[in-house]
């Protein structure tokens, strides 16, 4: 008999951990389901789990949902209050959308997409510096964009970081409706646009003609496996 098998909480931590998977739940906009679906166990189990109505839950059941949800059993026992149980855990990595130029150019947010059905994602560890919000995405760099960014670098956009002097961020072209990554060079009162592309013309930025989506938080290179 395992006698770890399952562990036992109290009321008060039962209803903690109820509270922070709903919170997770909401942020990442999954169902019970698709945590079901995603580590082979029945949905009841789940949602038994999520309502608070499991007394006894399961160690490992508790360990496949944490690890699926990149946070630890210690993290989800805990009292976040109103802060996030993902940012109390800075140091697990989050799953950002990889979006395609095409999809990023007809979307105002990733709020706009149907996630739970997203089937590219990509992990990411920031520390402190940075805290991604729900609306961050990755794009993936065009091949018009070597050498300096040589293809499979992944652009970590983060649509609520205030753009900072030197910053790459991604602009819409308002009457193209056209998305462009630049770099923002500030010498005020104007601000420049200079670009990543080789031949490209550098632009004054006008509220009017353009929009800034988001900042560049983050690039890395990465190598990843397309299937059909």
């Amino acid at each position: 008999m395992d006698v770890l098998a399952t562990v036992k909480i109290d009321k008060v931590q039962l209803k903690k951990l109820a509270m922070n998977l709903r919170t997770l739940l909401n942020e990442r906009k999954l169902s019970e389901n698709d945590i079901a679906q995603a580590i082979n166990i029945p949905v009841m189990t789940v949602r038994r789990i999520v309502s608070g109505e499991t007394a006894d839950p399961r160690i490992s059941t508790l360990t496949m949902i944490a690890d699926y949800l990149n946070v630890s059993i210690d993290s989800l026992l805990e009292d976040h209050q109103s802060k996030s149980v993902l940012l109390m855990n800075k140091n697990l990595p989050r799953f950002v959308p990889i979006l395609d130029w095409q999809t990023a150019e007809k979307i105002r947010t990733v709020k706009d997409l149907d996630l739970k059905s997203w089937k590219e994602w990509h992990p990411i560890t920031l520390g402190d510096q940075y805290t991604l919000s729900n609306e961050a995405f990755a794009l993936e760099s065009r091949p018009s964009m070597q050498p300096r960014f040589p293809l499979g670098t992944l652009f970590i956009i983060e649509p609520n970081e205030k753009p900072a002097d030197t910053d790459i961020v991604l602009v819409k072209i308002n009457k193209e409706n056209t998305l462009s990554l630049r770099e923002l060079i500030i010498d005020p009162p104007k601000w420049q646009l200079q670009p990543v592309v080789n031949g490209s013309e550098m632009i004054f930025y006008d509220k009017k003609d353009h929009t800034i989506m988001g900042v560049t938080i983050l690039t890395m290179l990465c190598s990843r496996n397309k299937t059909a």
